[in-house]
C-alpha cells in the first residue's frame, strides 16, 4: 500500500457522508423530489378572502395539492393570482375548469380550494396555465359586506338587530299574550 492512501479514503468517505446528509436534509425540508417539476395551476381571484400558502386544494373532497404562492395582481387592486401545486391524481385539468374558495368550517376562517376539473371535451391545460377570474369564485366575507354600507345604514342595521333580539328575548307586557295558548303565556318569543 502507498503511504497516505488510507487517509485519502477516509476523507472521501467523510465527504460522501456529508453530501448524503445535505441531500437528505434538503429532501426532508422541501418535500419535493429534485429534477421533477410538479404540475402547477394558477387561478385569478378578483375579490378573495385572505389566502395563505399551504392551504388545501381538493377535487370532490379529496386532497390533491396545496397552495404554493399568492401574488397581488397590481398595487391597489384586491385581485390575487394563486399558484397551486397539484399531484398527478388531480390531472387532467381542462380549460373549462372552475375553482371555488370554500370555508372548511363555517366561521372558522380556514379555507380550501375546490376544483371542478372541467369536461373531457375541453382541451387539457398545460402546467403553469391560469384559470381566469370568470371561472373562479370566493365567499363574501362579513367585513366586506359591512364595509360597503354607509354609516347611517350600519346604524339602522344595528337598531334592527337590537330590536329583533329584544322581540325574541323580551318578557311580554301584561295583556300582550292574553290571547295566546296557556302553555306559552309569560314566556319570551324565543323560548316559545
Amino acid at each position: 500500500t502507498r503511504p497516505g492512501y488510507g487517509r485519502f479514503s477516509a476523507f472521501q468517505a467523510g465527504l460522501i457522508a456529508l453530501v448524503l446528509i445535505l441531500i437528505v436534509t434538503f429532501l426532508a425540508f422541501t418535500k419535493d423530489i429534485p429534477f421533477t417539476k410538479p404540475y402547477e395551476l394558477k387561478a385569478r381571484f378578483e375579490n378573495a378572502p385572505p389566502i395563505l400558502k399551504g392551504q388545501a386544494v381538493r377535487i370532490a373532497g379529496v386532497d390533491v395539492g396545496k397552495v404554493s404562492k399568492v401574488e397581488a395582481v397590481s398595487g391597489d387592486s384586491p385581485a390575487v393570482t394563486v399558484t397551486m401545486k397539484l399531484e398527478d391524481k388531480a390531472l387532467p385539468i381542462h380549460r373549462d375548469a372552475r375553482i371555488k374558495v370554500r370555508p372548511r368550517i363555517f366561521f372558522e376562517g380556514n379555507l380550501f380550494f375546490d376544483i371542478r376539473p372541467g369536461t373531457p371535451d375541453s382541451p387539457e391545460l398545460a402546467s403553469g396555465s391560469t384559470i381566469p377570474a370568470s371561472q373562479t369564485s370566493a365567499p363574501v366575507q362579513i367585513d366586506q359586506v359591512l364595509g360597503t354600507l354607509k354609516t347611517d345604514t350600519r346604524k339602522d342595521l344595528q337598531k334592527l338587530l337590537v330590536g329583533y333580539g329584544g322581540a325574541l328575548n323580551g318578557q311580554p307586557l301584561p295583556g300582550e299574550d292574553a290571547d295566546q295558548d296557556s302553555s306559552t303565556k309569560g314566556e319570551t318569543a324565543g323560548k316559545s
